[in-house]
């Protein structure tokens, strides 16, 4: 699987942009890119809504999982916990 947020992967090609290339694929991004799984981490669905991408940036999943497991497990979940699912 490509991964493209392990850092050591990425060379820097100026000021602003580094890139990483696999099997003849070029990828640029600006250095410090901070990109966000294509998948939910808990669910494993794919992430595919502007909800989806605020709630993977506020708490780490999807709208749905926040819904369905992080107001009932409030407490739990601040602490760290998630759902095995």
């Amino acid at each position: 699987m490509l991964d493209l947020n392990n850092k050591d992967s990425w060379i820097k090609i100026d000021d602003r942009h580094e890139e990483f290339v696999k099997n003849g694929i070029r990828f640029v991004r600006e250095i410090n890119d901070d990109s966000l799984p294509l998948d939910c981490p808990i669910c494993k669905k794919l992430i595919n809504c502007i909800e989806d991408v605020e709630m993977l940036r506020k708490e780490n999943c999807c709208e749905l999982c926040y819904d369905m497991h992080y107001f009932t497990n409030k407490e739990k979940w601040d602490n760290g916990w998630r759902p095995n699912i």
